[in-house]
């Protein structure tokens, strides 16, 4: 057993080996600030295609191993996060997870909570811990100050403070919560406003014109809707569709949108301008007061 104050700067025999697998945007993005940190015994496959290029991206990196694949990674790691999108994350846990190292430290790094725990509780061996966590930023952003959500699902005190010892390399923020309240807060905050920005997006693009060439979407408030309309359209598709599909919270609430916008849309066909008024004068009030 490790001591939870280890650290990158005690000798490299006292390091937890740290498994990674998953080597997209997010996985890349955890192996890069681990190594630079110092972290010397860091294990990271990917899918067995990708074998030959990840050694040769990684060959220089120092502290980073490259194995065939997850069995490898998992029989030999104190700590492991798999890094894969969340409606693969069953399939993948189902592989790997039998080969789990007693005692280790498993995690997950999907943006929807709710397959994750249950692939986990579903497939991981009794004899290992729980404890997730997820970057609440994207791959391209510094995680210095960023909340780093944790997660102590079924795990001992000391297998959570050996996570945050292996992480506060990062200057994260640390945000303790458990797997629904994730997914709520996710819920809350992310899906259905990124399903509103992206339904602007696909309106813009249908009408195969960039908004800040039209003249109604300048200034203030409309360059902050289109900015943030970029990024999000920016990032991998598959973020999206977890938070909106895979998420048992966000369902109620993508239902309720996608309800209220066929009913704006009907009023609008109906030419009932004093009930259009009613519906979004109503809905000022209640989200933003008198």
């Amino acid at each position: 057993m490790f001591r939870t104050n280890v650290s990158p700067n005690d000798p490299a025999e006292e390091h937890p080996t740290i498994g990674l697998i998953g080597m997209g945007a997010m996985g890349a993005m955890y192996a890069k600030h681990l190594s630079n940190a110092g972290w010397k015994k860091i294990s990271v496959c990917d899918i067995p295609a990708k074998f030959e290029s990840l050694k040769l991206q990684y060959a220089d990196v120092p502290g980073i191993t490259v194995h065939q694949d997850g069995h490898a990674v998992s029989r030999i790691s104190d700590f492991i996060m798999y890094s894969v999108e969340a409606e693969y994350i069953d399939r993948v846990v189902s592989q790997y997870g039998p080969s789990t190292k007693v005692g280790a430290i498993v995690s997950g790094q999907t943006s929807v909570k709710a397959p994750e725990k249950d692939a986990f509780e579903k497939y991981l061996p009794p004899d290992v811990h729980i404890v997730s966590l997820h970057s609440l930023h994207g791959p391209t952003v510094s995680p210095e100050g960023q909340p780093l959500v944790l997660i102590q699902h079924r795990a001992p005190d000391s297998s959570l403070h050996l996570v945050e010892n292996i992480f506060r390399c990062f200057g994260s923020r640390f945000v303790y919560l458990t797997y629904e309240d994730h997914d709520l807060v996710t819920a809350n905050v992310q899906a259905v406003t990124h399903a509103a920005f992206l339904t602007m997006g696909t309106a813009w693009a249908s009408q195969r014109a960039y908004p800040w060439e039209q003249g109604q979407y300048v200034g203030g408030i409309e360059t902050v809707k289109v900015n943030i309309m970029l990024r999000i359209y920016a990032n991998k598709w598959h973020v999206y569709a977890g938070l909106a599909i895979l998420n048992p919270f966000a369902r109620i609430q993508i239902d309720q949108y996608a309800s209220s916008a066929t009913a704006l849309f009907k009023l609008m066909l109906a030419g009932d301008e004093q009930g259009l008024r009613t519906r979004i004068y109503d809905a000022r009030e209640q989200v933003f007061g008198t």
